[in-house]
């Protein structure tokens, strides 16, 4: 069968960067590359477009064909030459565990892809057009004085607070709201012994994008940053390290 070289300086792709979150490594980075998918009715119409007189419904139906054929021999439990490109094979789904594990101990199995010389010579010519770094860390959009409905600025001690942003959700180990003094610029105070932290059973929401609790009746009225610490990252999965977001400044009154 004839091969072809594919070189394509022009091709570019995105790629996207997510904190590696079990490196202890603050600068390890896992990336994805943006997907961006072609049909099978793409294809035949590209096919179609180069190969002139060459019927897309034929190709369609021979497509269909080998799709049920190979579909057919994964069935009888046979690796898959997929046209050339590579190898689809079977494997264990998940590790086996046991002091004699025998059939019942398997998990169960699924397919995975071996490409060959020639497929990945068709991405070696791929250039990155762009980076994108995604950030994990919560994010505070609104800070809200429930008892009076006055946004942003001026918190009452002892009373109600509504955050709305994104992965706000308090969890995990080392997690929690506190109310953060500020140093002689403005900024937060380091020393994490001054911070006012919120007692857990005052917190009345703690969702994603909402989190309610109550001022500590103890607090200073004075300034501060909230400080949200959590290791949420989505669903029930939780991060190896945890994530901070601080909020503008705020006045504590009485």
């Amino acid at each position: 069968m004839a091969t072809s070289t594919f070189k394509n300086a022009d091709s570019i792709l995105s790629v996207t960067l997510r904190k590696n979150q079990f490196s202890t490594d603050e600068n390890s980075f896992i990336g994805r590359v943006t997907r961006n998918t072609v049909t099978l009715e793409n294809l035949i119409a590209s096919i179609s477009e180069k190969n002139a007189g060459v019927s897309p419904y034929m190709i369609q139906h021979v497509a269909n064909l080998l799709g049920d054929e190979m579909l057919s021999a994964c069935q009888n439990a046979k690796a898959v030459d997929v046209l050339g490109l590579g190898t689809m094979y079977i494997s264990v789904a998940g590790s086996i565990n046991g002091e004699n594990p025998g059939e019942s101990s398997i998990p169960g199995f699924k397919l995975n892809f071996t490409p060959s010389s020639r497929a990945q010579e068709a991405v070696d010519s791929l250039k990155v057009d762009k980076v994108i770094i995604a950030d994990s860390s919560p994010v505070i959009d609104r800070i809200i004085n429930t008892f009076n409905q006055n946004e942003e600025r001026n918190l009452l001690k002892g009373k109600a607070v509504r955050i709305t942003g994104t992965k706000l959700k308090i969890m995990g180990e080392n997690s929690g709201i506190w109310f953060a003094p500020l140093d002689a610029d403005g900024n937060v105070n380091k020393d994490e012994t001054s911070w006012i932290q919120v007692a857990a059973e005052t917190i009345s929401q703690n969702k994603p994008k909402s989190l309610e609790f109550y001022v500590p009746d103890s607090i200073t009225e004075a300034d501060y940053r909230i400080v949200i610490r959590t290791r949420y990252c989505s669903g029930d999965k939780e991060l190896k390290s945890p994530v901070t977001a601080i909020s503008r400044t705020v006045t504590i009154a009485a």
